[in-house]
């Protein structure tokens, strides 16, 4: 499984949106949060970053 950094973000954005549903203090700040890790999702789809991978070393493309 390639996880992006979109796909990441993604991620990050539903745990806290979960926790600010959970949360009754404080929820605004999960809630800013979830919605900033939200837009940097497009954002970084948007400028061409959202493609790199972080998981794996190994690449399919060996030119040696």
């Amino acid at each position: 499984m390639n996880m992006g950094l979109r796909t990441i973000l993604l991620l990050v954005a539903v745990v806290l949106f979960v926790l600010a549903w959970l949360v009754d203090d404080n929820f605004t700040d999960f809630l800013t949060l979830g919605l900033a890790a939200f837009a940097g999702a497009f954002l970084s789809d948007a400028l061409g970053f959202a493609d790199r991978t972080f998981n794996s070393t190994r690449g399919g493309n060996d030119t040696t």
